[in-house]
């Protein structure tokens, strides 16, 4: 027969916003029934004292449930006398605690106890008056003492007994935003990448588009970058159409809710006109068009916003009038961006432009440049010929090395510090003769946890198509200088897999962070924290939306922002999309109540997540003792029903595991799966269940539910082991009569290799 011990606490509505009232008092709770065996206690005046708690009988039926009664452990009191004498020792039964329940959500629902009232009789000198402390009261009764003395003697007094504030008990019910609060650089870097996953949360996707904003500017998006300015400050920027001419900006102060977006570059303005004086098209009006702004945030708190400018017209033949414009941002106290006015900081054909600053302050562009093979042979409409160059700057931004400007005699390079070699072909217009084409567009850089930088790129091959390389500095993130006909950098994984258009950033534990587009969705890989390699198959960083460039922004320790555009009803608009990392965790040694309150959890905050596939959602937390792993489910979910599980796989071999399935009212089954064979086995789990919502009733809004479950490791292999490998996953039922969504990481569940481990401390 299957033994499990279940402890049930469920909340029902009407939910409660909190356990303590506006005049300071407890509402009235849950009646229960414990009841303790009087305690006699001798010393020199012999006090007996008997204590009697009516216990409570749970509130929710659960199956296969034992009825667990607690004892608290006696607390000992010693009652001074002020003659000398002393009191007889007062043993109290120690209160139960005063349950508060706090969520992420609006509101919460927990169940309560009712305070303990202890009696207690002794013998003293004279009368104490009673004292109460909420929510034990203790009364205690004394009688004279008969002693040797003066008749002018006065009356001895005994000091109330003392009591001691209880214990809050609370159980909260996180978010994963909540969790994984902080992560030591490298932490993760001798790990195996492959075992570390992102976990798209379904919860937060933001659609902005005229129809979700009523700002008509978000449509015909293109090309968005956000920025973490600060903890309560982001800045989003995109340009108006594939090829500009417009650049917006916008603010939000939580990510979530935009504000109206602002002109950043406007070419209807009159300061963006030009007369060419010479040249094909002299005679002739034109005007500037901006492309492509990235920013970042300095060390200082100024906002560095970098874009590129071309002439409409005649961008082919003047290259004097493109080039990088920059624009420096000052941070107001209540969020307010003031820009100051644009300035031309390099001349030359120029796209797609990457800042950022270095640990040692330095300010670092990057960007695709043609220039030198268009003023060398002429603009080749065909197909260009492309590297990758950079400026720096050392002064935040206010002077620039190399200082390229018009009318350059040396083509207009920078320093180059990325191309591969694509090829042979004859450039456009009168040349007979073919020569080296080179490839390397797009440039994003991220630093890694050893101080080198890693560069990511899209390559255009001579048929059109494209292939993502990337490639490592040498120390403190030193590139070296490439000549015109020179391959490099040596450290180069060249065109390694289809894709366009790549983002990069880096997790604090040591993470590679890659996002792609492949013409159909915006994808990610993970990759080595070395930057030797990234992942062999690719995972959708922004379902629904067109790949084509997204970006990514590093918003915590395991919380990545996915940045792409979207096509609806025929019109453009920005998605953002959190997702989270998951990875190794690891487990405290302390034995924890299974009581469903969160005290024991305080500071264990490392978690695994899973939410990518509807509104439900649980973290999974870990900790143990020598007998017993323990887990703490915390299911966020709008819909609590019948059908909804928790399921914990722990591996036991490459391709079997223990298989337990928690169901909504506590019911538990234990599962030994070996490749396709499955068993049945006893354990003897132990789980406590917390309801916050109303089961099987969707004419409400329900918050969630808590498991806290304590599993014997004997019974799941793990008696002697210093880790495991772990699974989370759940099912969701949002209405009756629908299927399940099934939801886990993005991992084989039929293959425990690349599960993450969680490490018993």
């Amino acid at each position: 027969m299957k033994m499990f011990r279940i402890l049930a606490a469920a909340a029902v509505l009407p939910l409660l916003l909190s356990f303590t009232a506006c005049d300071g008092k407890a509402p009235a709770a849950t009646t229960m029934s414990v009841t303790t065996a009087s305690v006699t206690t001798a010393a020199p005046e012999t006090t007996a004292v008997s204590e009697t708690t009516a216990a409570v009988p749970e509130t929710t039926a659960v199956p296969e449930t034992t009825v667990v009664t607690t004892t608290a452990a006696p607390e000992t009191t010693a009652v001074p006398v002020t003659n000398g004498a002393t009191a007889a020792a007062i043993t109290t039964a120690a209160a139960p605690s005063v349950t508060t329940t706090t969520t992420t959500a609006t509101t919460t629902a927990a169940a309560t106890e009712v305070p303990v009232t202890t009696t207690a009789t002794t013998t003293a000198a004279a009368t104490a008056p009673a004292e109460t402390t909420a929510p034990v009261t203790t009364a205690v009764t004394t009688t004279p003492v008969t002693t040797t003395a003066p008749a002018t003697t006065a009356p001895v007094t005994t000091a109330p007994a003392e009591t001691t504030a209880p214990e809050v008990q609370v159980s909260e019910l996180l978010s994963i935003k909540e969790l994984n609060t902080s992560s030591e650089v490298g932490s993760h870097a001798e790990d195996d990448y492959r075992t570390a996953s992102i976990e798209i949360n379904f919860r937060e996707t933001v659609d902005l588009r005229s129809a979700t904003t009523g700002y008509s500017r978000y449509d015909n998006a293109y090309y968005p970058r956000v920025k973490k300015i600060r903890d309560d400050l982001y800045l989003l920027l995109y340009m108006y159409g594939s090829l500009g001419p417009h650049l917006y900006w916008s603010t939000s102060t939580d990510g979530v809710k935009w504000n109206a977006p602002q002109v950043l570059f406007d070419n209807r303005t009159s300061d963006k006109v030009i007369t060419y004086t010479d040249g094909p098209l002299a005679g002739t009006t034109d005007r500037y068009c901006a492309t492509g702004a990235d920013a970042c945030v300095l060390d200082n708190g100024d906002i560095l916003c970098v874009y590129a400018v071309r002439p409409n017209k005649g961008y082919h033949d003047y290259p004097d009038y493109s080039g990088l414009w920059m624009r420096r941002g000052t941070v107001k106290a209540n969020g307010t961006v003031m820009w100051g006015a644009p300035e031309k900081i390099y001349t030359g054909h120029t796209w797609e432009p990457y800042i950022r600053q270095d640990d040692n302050g330095q300010v670092e562009i990057y960007w695709t440049s043609i220039v030198a093979y268009a003023t060398m042979y002429g603009f080749d409409v065909d197909k260009r010929s492309t590297c990758t160059m950079q400026i720096v700057s050392k002064d935040n931004g206010e002077n620039w090395t190399p200082n390229i400007q018009a009318g350059d005699k040396n083509n207009y390079v920078a320093t180059r510090v990325y191309q591969e070699y694509i090829g042979n072909k004859v450039p456009y217009g009168n040349y007979k003769e073919s020569v080296p084409y080179f490839g390397g567009q797009m440039p994003c850089v991220t630093q890694l946890y050893n101080g080198k930088l890693m560069i990511s790129l899209e390559v255009q091959q001579l048929d059109q198509s494209f292939d993502i390389s990337y490639a490592v500095s040498e120390a403190d993130g030193v590139w070296k200088e490439l000549g015109l006909l020179e391959e490099g950098p040596d450290t180069s994984v060249r065109s390694t897999f289809d894709g366009a258009s790549p983002y990069l950033s880096c997790f604090p534990s040591g993470e590679v962070y890659l996002t792609y587009g492949d013409n159909k969705n915006l994808k990610y890989k993970l990759g080595a924290p070395d930057g030797s390699e990234v992942a062999a198959k690719g995972e959708l960083a922004a379902p629904g939306t067109y790949g084509v460039w997204g970006s990514c922004e590093l918003l915590g320790s395991h919380e990545m922002l996915n940045v792409a555009h979207n096509k609806v009803d025929g019109k453009y608009g920005v998605q953002l999309t959190h997702a989270y990392l998951n990875h190794r965790t690891n487990a405290p040694k302390t034995t924890i109540q299974v009581d469903g309150y969160t005290n024991d959890w305080t500071d264990n905050t490392d978690a695994l997540f899973v939410g990518s596939q509807s509104q439900a959602q649980i973290t999974l937390r870990t900790a143990h003792d020598d007998e017993n792993v323990y887990f703490l489910v915390s299911r966020l979910d709008n819909y609590l029903m019948t059908g909804d599980t928790a399921t914990i796989l722990i591996a036991d071999g490459e391709d079997s595991y223990y298989r337990m399935v928690f169901g909504i009212d506590g019911t538990v089954t234990v599962t030994r799966v070996s490749g396709k064979t499955s068993k049945k086995i006893d354990a003897d789990v132990q789980v406590a269940v917390k309801l916050f919502g109303t089961v099987d009733d969707n004419s409400d809004t329900d918050e969630g539910m808590l498991l806290e479950i304590a599993v014997p490791k004997a019974a799941v292999g793990l008696a002697d082991k210093t880790s495991f490998r772990v699974c989370p996953m759940l099912a969701n039922k949002d209405k009756d009569g629908s299927s399940a969504v099934m939801d886990t990481m993005t991992v084989s569940t039929g293959n425990t290799t690349y599960w993450p481990s969680v490490v018993l401390d």
